[in-house]
């Protein structure tokens, strides 16, 4: 439908009828189709979120490779702790499950294989902070891996794999920690069997996901708090009621590199600015020691 005049001038000869026609019927063809792009515009834009084709714009943001029970669980940790999160699954219907995990502001999820370098680039992965690959196939985390470092070289890597046999092969291609979850649910049964309550402590100080227990967490130390682990842990002790309970320091690297861990160090051991103290405590007590070293936890 388009409009032609109130009839005040009409036209008469056949030529200018013509053009008459033509020029309203161009109009009517160019609204139509200009609706058409901005439409198809909106509609591909929404498909994209729902279907995970968007491209992530989160900045030192954790990624997950895979969307299994193991990855869904460490989804679930690190949103407690606050974290940006791309997820990457290669089914389209785990893309709704996904998203009800959390808000868009917390969690992306894409659609695709990992493996591929392309989406891998959509996840952001050259922006990342942390990659984590739980896919069950180990010659994908393999590929994964490598291309993680071709991306960004400074991304810390940590793998799940169900065989032991790998974790050199995978250390070798740069990834971070190697995750052998029989093993460690292994070790976990032995000592529910012969001590149940250091297994029950273990679950407890290895989880944020209750509110009422206790976790562990680790803060990288600023200039000008570095002090004798004696000195130190008293002062965080006072001040926050979390306790120390171990040490980290760098043996290689500069960005993180390779650390040697210390529980229970000796009480005249020195911590330096860059190593990192391991604190027990709740929720409260944790937040109270994040304020007092004034460093936020984790790396």
């Amino acid at each position: 439908m388009t409009t032609v005049g109130y009839g005040d001038i009409h036209l008469t000869t056949a030529g200018g009828k013509a053009i008459s026609v033509f020029l309203a019927s161009t109009g009517v063809i160019l609204y139509a189709y200009l609706g058409s792009i901005i439409i198809s515009l909106v509609v591909e834009s929404n498909l994209a979120g729902v279907f995970g084709l968007d491209k992530c714009k989160f900045e030192d943001h954790f990624v997950i490779c895979g969307w299994t029970k193991i990855s869904e669980v460490a989804l679930d940790e690190l949103l407690l702790d606050d974290r940006q999160i791309a997820v990457i699954t290669e089914e389209k219907d785990e893309i709704p499950e996904i998203k009800r995990k959390g808000s868009k502001k917390k969690i992306f999820p894409i659609y695709g294989d990992p493996s591929k370098m392309e989406i891998l680039e959509q996840a952001g992965v050259d922006r990342a902070n942390v990659v984590i690959l739980c896919m069950n196939d180990d010659s994908k985390n393999l590929i994964t891996a490598l291309h993680i470092k071709e991306i960004n070289e400074d991304a810390r890597i940590i793998v799940k794999t169900d065989r032991s046999e790998l974790k050199e092969t995978l250390e070798i291609a740069g990834v971070t920690f190697v995750a052998t979850p029989f093993e460690m649910s292994g070790r976990l049964i032995a000592s529910a069997a012969f001590e149940p309550d250091v297994a029950d402590l273990i679950e407890d100080i290895t989880t944020a996901t209750d509110e009422q227990g206790y976790d562990l967490q680790e803060f990288r130390m600023k200039e000008g708090k570095g002090d004798t682990v004696k000195k130190l842990a008293g002062r965080i002790r006072e001040k926050t009621s979390a306790s120390l309970v171990g040490i980290a320091k760098r043996v290689k690297g500069d960005n993180g590199g390779e650390r040697k861990q210390y529980p229970n160090p000796e009480p005249d051991q020195k911590v330096n600015p860059g190593d990192t103290v391991i604190l027990l405590g709740n929720d409260e007590q944790l937040r109270r020691a994040s304020s007092y070293l004034d460093v936020e936890q984790g790396r």
